[in-house]
């Protein structure tokens, strides 16, 4: 089943999938699967048609960098794992740069994630998208709604760090890269500001983890199949709609390039 450029769903056959291998790690990469008595065969690891893909690693990582808050999936026994967890990245490591973050220690997902591989979701800003806001449907009915959402799916190689140095200077990293987001005019806060036995305890409970990524898609499902009459009405809707959410999506489609007009 995949997901048409209006948003619906439709049936795509597992013989549709390409017998080639595709070598570029960014958006549209492909990974292989294989089939009992039939040759190998490689499936694209997202959905992504080529108007909502990001196609440049440094605008992808500009979209983990603003999501800041990833979910780490794994597959473990006969079951699949996940735990959210605010991620620091880290640009200038490896080909396509690494993740960092650290779990609870008392999470049990851990445990089984040293040199495993992984598949990290950052969502950032989606949300309905109404034929109301569509200038075309009055001199054309056959208008449907969809979704509007920007993804960015990161695998890579999961290593964990049982190590307090390591964790120390992630903590303080983490900490120190948020509080200097804040707007909202207080002095920042450091690590070194409270009690330094209790910073340890606080260490001990936590586990760190480094995630070199492998392969990066990134997705801006924006309306872009309609025309720019239509992504006018929608960034106005989007807008209008007065949800940190849906203000978040009209400004990523007056970024997004592939139109003429402007709002």
């Amino acid at each position: 089943m995949s997901e048409s450029s209006s948003g619906s769903m439709t049936m795509r056959p597992a013989s549709s999938c390409s017998r080639m291998l595709r070598s570029d790690k960014i958006t549209g990469a492909t990974i292989p699967t294989r089939q009992q008595g039939r040759s190998e065969r490689y499936c694209p690891a997202v959905y992504n048609p080529p108007s909502n893909r990001v196609d440049d690693t440094e605008t992808i990582h500009d979209l983990i960098e603003a999501a800041a808050f990833g979910h780490v999936v794994a597959h473990s026994t006969d079951t699949f794992s996940a735990s959210g967890l605010p991620l620091l990245l880290d640009r200038s490591r490896g080909e396509l740069g690494s993740l960092r973050g650290h779990f609870a220690r008392a999470n049990d997902q851990w445990h089984s994630l040293d040199g495993a591989d992984v598949l990290v979701l950052f969502p950032l800003a989606d949300g309905y998208a109404s034929p109301a806001w569509y200038a075309s449907k009055t001199d054309d009915p056959r208008v449907v709604p969809t979704w509007n959402y920007e993804v960015v799916h990161a695998h890579g190689v999961a290593r964990i760090h049982d190590n307090t140095d390591w964790v120390q200077h992630l903590v303080d990293e983490l900490t120190d890269h948020h509080e200097a987001l804040r707007t909202d005019g207080a002095a920042a806060w450091a690590v070194g500001d409270a009690p330094e036995d209790f910073i340890a305890r606080q260490l001990r409970a936590i586990v760190g983890v480094e995630i070199e990524i492998t392969r990066l898609d990134g997705k801006r499902k924006l309306s872009q199949n309609r025309s720019d009459a239509d992504r006018l009405g929608v960034i106005a809707g989007h807008r209008s709609n007065a949800t940190p959410t849906s203000d978040a999506l009209g400004d990523a489609m007056v970024a997004t390039d592939g139109w003429t007009a402007s709002p």
